[in-house]
């Protein structure tokens, strides 16, 4: 019995090895059509000593048809909120972008705005009146944790590519962060 598995051992061995550069050689083959491509969509303007550069956290992003748009904020304050809202938009499913800051926020962009900070922002499309929207909350104080916040929202009725150059936000409503909003109920 002992000579018959020695007399096996080494096509074993070869055959186990063979097996396994196989399994390599698969796995590395599909791993390599797995990876996606990275493409850098917007990156951030600002210098003002007080917040971080060369940040843009907190995104949000809506994709209807071909079009995408995100929001984020941009120049991320050590203790909270951002310099300004950025966005990126494409108009042909991701290909190519086109990015910039929301104009008339904080005293960082251009023009200045009201608000020492933004924060939150959010991306919708509203499909019956063709209108894109990035909504944010203002700070007025500087400290984002303040108890009144407004939530300041962004439209453009052109169509998508207005997002390119968007107006300037405008104030929706004033909400205290201790209020508690309806919650929306259906109707079966």
């Amino acid at each position: 019995m002992l000579s018959v598995i020695s007399h096996f051992k080494r096509p074993i061995r070869v055959l186990v090895a063979l097996t396994l550069a196989l399994i390599f050689a698969l796995s590395s083959t599909i791993l390599a059509f797995a990876q996606a491509t990275l493409t850098q969509i917007s990156s951030d303007p600002f210098t003002n000593k007080t917040s971080n550069h060369k940040t843009e956290v907190e995104p949000d992003t809506f994709a209807f048809g071909n079009t995408i748009v995100s929001a984020f904020q941009q120049g991320r304050f050590f203790n909270g909120g951002g310099s300004d809202i950025g966005f990126a938009t494409s108009t042909n499913g991701g290909v190519t972008w086109v990015h910039g800051s929301l104009p008339g926020t904080t005293p960082f962009s251009t023009p200045t705005g009201i608000w020492q900070r933004t924060s939150d922002a959010s991306v919708a499309f509203d499909a019956k009146h063709n209108v894109w929207i990035i909504s944010f909350l203002g700070d007025c104080t500087g400290a984002i944790q303040s108890r009144l916040m407004p939530v300041v929202i962004l439209t453009t009725k052109t169509g998508p590519s207005a997002m390119i150059l968007p107006p300037a936000p405008t104030l929706a409503t004033v909400i205290p962060s201790s209020t508690t909003l309806p919650s929306s109920t259906s109707s079966r």
